[in-house]
């Protein structure tokens, strides 16, 4: 009898140690489901921003942006004098491409008008501007090549009837800026470039040709709408 209840209380302990194990490992499971769901459920929503992202920045876009543009001194060696512009507003418009969510490419056109500040020359200058670059949007930086020009109907103490004058020359441009949302089509921008150069090509009352001039930079602070006409949405 002794031996039978023995052995019948040591089953009870161990059945009773079983259940219990078997409670402690189904609750212990149960704690981390929770904490592996959230896991999971983070991490794919971090994988579906990643594609909206994506989505929202490729394809074709058109922006319309106006300028600030600060005054130059163009000078050199072959000019008889020199021309200084003062600040000066404009407008431009640029088509980009973005290959996803980071780098994108575009193209620009600007003007602003400029007066004279000081220098031989009198006149109303338009300061033109057309890049073909690059863009990493971090928020963003761009790099770009184009060619830059200034011209405008001058006169001066020599010739008192207004004639035509301009000079253009190739550029390298840096920039930088923010972007902020509105919609996913539509997207504020604004940020500042720097164009690098010489304007050594002239034309100068009805003649043309090149001439040794000083480099200078020109700033252009920018502001505007960038609106994705095409914008893919993930399902």
């Amino acid at each position: 009898m002794d031996g039978t209840m023995k052995d019948t209380t040591t089953r009870a302990v161990m059945l009773a140690a079983v259940v219990l194990w078997s409670f402690a490992t189904a609750a212990t499971a149960a704690q981390a489901q929770p904490q592996r769901s959230t896991g999971r459920r983070a991490a794919l929503a971090a994988e579906q921003k990643r594609m909206s992202d994506d989505a929202r920045m490729r394809g074709f876009s058109l922006g319309a942006y106006t300028v600030a543009a600060p005054g130059i001194t163009v000078s050199g060696n072959d000019f008889d004098g020199s021309i200084t512009t003062s600040l000066g507003p404009g407008v431009g418009l640029m088509v980009g491409y973005g290959f996803n969510r980071i780098w994108s490419a575009f193209t620009s056109l600007d003007l602003a008008k400029q007066g004279v500040s000081a220098g031989d020359y009198d006149g109303s200058f338009g300061l033109v501007h057309f890049e073909v670059g690059a863009r990493a949007n971090l928020p963003y930086v761009s790099a770009s090549y184009g060619r830059r020009a200034i011209g405008a109907r001058v006169t001066d103490d020599e010739h008192p009837t207004p004639y035509d004058a301009s000079f253009s020359g190739g550029m390298l441009g840096l920039g930088g800026g923010i972007q902020h949302v509105l919609s996913p089509s539509v997207t504020l921008d604004g940020g500042v470039e720097l164009g690098f150069g010489r304007f050594n090509h002239y034309d100068w009352d009805g003649e043309s040709g090149t001439a040794d001039m000083n480099g200078n930079t020109t700033v252009r602070l920018k502001f505007g709408v960038m609106w994705r006409p095409a914008t893919r949405r993930t399902s």
